[in-house]
């Protein structure tokens, strides 16, 4: 696990201590569970090959980084397409 400071509004704050004092939860923890939550509902990981893409690779600089965004940008179906098979040994 990893330590973040994160910020939020005061109102939102009260509620989530309120809430975790009434179910007996940590507030870490309700948090990890609702992001979780959002990123299930919200993205389509196991198809979304831009986010493996940069789930897969390590950091980049940010030149690097825009080269990959802009070549993302530019993938099209044809890209996408099944080149001839061909065996390497039989």
């Amino acid at each position: 696990m990893v330590r973040k400071s994160i910020v939020m509004e005061e109102d939102l704050w009260e509620s989530l201590k309120i809430f975790t004092e009434i179910h007996k939860d940590s507030i870490s923890s309700v948090i990890r569970t609702a992001v979780k939550a959002y990123l299930e509902e919200h993205t389509h990981t196991k198809n979304d090959l831009e986010y493996k893409m940069r789930i897969l690779t390590p950091f980049v600089d940010d030149e690097e980084q825009k080269e990959l965004e802009e070549v993302l940008e530019n993938l099209t179906a044809e890209h996408l397409e099944t080149g001839e098979i061909i065996k390497l040994w039989t």
